[in-house]
């Protein structure tokens, strides 16, 4: 197993300037999980479950139809 490395917040904006500069996503990777710096123009909106346009907050059959035949 390899030693723990701190990283300050200077060195992940630089991670993250540089392969932005290079055309890249930053992807580190911290034991089995691997963490990806998305520029902020390319990150997806954030998704909550509690909001009602989120199909993950459905609770039943209905609620999902009758999001569906709003959205066709």
């Amino acid at each position: 197993m390899s030693k723990p490395l701190p990283l300050k917040q200077k060195q992940v904006t630089a991670l993250a300037k540089g392969a932005a500069a290079a055309g890249c996503i930053a992807e580190v990777k911290i034991g089995d999980v691997f963490v990806r710096l998305v520029p902020i123009d390319y990150a997806q909106p954030e998704r909550r479950i509690d909001d009602p346009a989120n199909p993950e907050a459905f609770d039943t059959l209905d609620e999902y139809l009758a999001w569906r035949e709003r959205c066709s």
